[in-house]
């Protein structure tokens, strides 16, 4: 039986993004039977308030919870934690400072993905959240980066198409599938004009709907992307050895 490091998914941000990691997980896995596989614990807290009005200051903040659910997945038995949410990666830092093992940072997986799969990009386009967008979360990321620069659609396509696709009444927070698909190639279409090679899926909801295989762009899914991490790094073993270490040092 193999002997791998469990995996903790603070999720719940959402809930259909959270599974679908979980089965990019399972996907990503080489295996031949179930013992092949490696441990998962999912944690799908739907109590998490909405990450958009908390770092906007007109709603409840969803960092407390988000601690209070990293805590239970470590205290679970979990060696890794994954967020399946890219507007999530804000707190980051603080999620990090409340738990004692790794949380692997999705957004700049993406990136390091990017930057070795396709080097001579100089234009990447982004469907993302407003927030997203505004927090800067991927920016960073590139300008560490000084390779490619980032595009983003303008106001009126990112209110009309993205946020609609993602928030709307026939979006795909309600569900929905066909409208935002439309929608947001749309705004592919619009950021590929602008001179966009490669499109991110920058918000997990995103990733759900838009894909290679129903469009004609290079779209990057970061859920996709952070599952091989994980699973590549739980495979090594080497995040439970250190944190077995430290649990022995601790009760010493």
């Amino acid at each position: 039986m193999a002997n791998f490091s469990t995996i903790g998914i603070l999720g719940g941000m959402g809930p259909e993004a959270t599974n679908r990691l979980c089965s990019l997980i399972t996907a990503n896995t080489p295996a031949t039977n179930d013992q092949d596989h490696i441990p998962v614990i999912s944690y799908n807290n739907s109590r998490i308030p909405d990450r958009v009005s908390g770092l906007r200051g007109d709603g409840e903040s969803p960092l407390p919870e988000m601690i209070r659910t990293a805590q239970v997945l470590e205290q679970a038995g979990a060696d890794i934690l994954l967020l399946p949410c890219n507007l999530a990666h804000a707190y980051l830092e603080d999620l990090r400072r409340a738990v004692q093992i790794p949380i692997l940072d999705m957004i700049e997986e993406t990136v390091k993905f990017i930057v070795a799969n396709y080097p001579h990009c100089l234009r990447v386009g982004l469907l993302a959240s407003t927030p997203t967008i505004e927090f800067g979360i991927y920016e960073k990321a590139f300008r560490r980066d000084r390779q490619a620069s980032l595009l983003v659609p303008p106001p009126d396509v990112q209110e009309a198409k993205v946020m609609r696709a993602i928030y709307g009444s026939d979006g795909i927070k309600s569900g929905h599938k066909a409208a935002p698909l439309r929608l947001l190639s749309e705004a592919a279409q619009f950021l590929t004009d602008q001179g966009a090679e490669i499109i991110i899926a920058g918000c997990t909801e995103v990733s759900l709907v838009l894909n290679p295989q129903n469009s004609p762009f290079v779209v990057i899914d970061p859920l996709e992307v952070i599952a091989r991490v994980a699973v590549e790094l739980a495979m090594r073993n080497e995040t439970a050895s250190s944190r077995q270490k430290a649990l022995t040092s601790n009760q010493g």
